[in-house]
């Protein structure tokens, strides 16, 4: 006698695992939006500090440049490029804002920087990164 499965439980089976692929995948792809979200917000972050303490160290004017279309952000010093980060490139995150530059005076104050913000985006998750008057970086 031979054992086997008919087509009928085949096709139960697969039923059964399509139904339940339907359900998990767009969760899944919630969770890496998150993910990659964070990351990038993360990286953002420590590029407005690093540009923050670079103004107080060296005493000069320190900008970050953010370039949405190439999705890059420059800092410079007193017009000279120091450092060119990719602040969420890997991850395809789309970055936006309320204003391209963010200056810092050379005692860490925030030009122009008054309630700034830089929002990450990547499918429905986003995440907003606030640069306040004083140059204090929140998210």
């Amino acid at each position: 006698m031979q054992s086997g499965h008919t087509l009928a439980e085949l096709l139960v089976v697969l039923t059964v695992c399509s139904t339940l692929c339907g359900i998990a995948l767009p969760r899944i792809a919630a969770i890496r939006d998150r993910a990659a979200v964070r990351s990038a917000a993360g990286q953002v972050e420590g590029t407005l500090a690093a540009a923050r303490r670079a103004a107080l160290l060296r005493s000069a004017t320190t900008s970050v440049v953010f370039d949405p279309g190439r999705r890059m952000a420059f800092t410079m010093v007193e017009g000279d490029t120091v450092m060119t980060t990719l602040p969420g490139a890997d991850l395809a995150v789309a970055l936006s804002g309320t204003r391209d530059t963010i200056r810092y005076s050379p005692d860490g104050r925030g030009y122009g920087a008054t309630n700034s913000s830089v929002i990450v985006t990547r499918g429905a998750a986003a995440d907003t990164i606030y640069v306040s008057r004083l140059g204090r970086v929140r998210s």
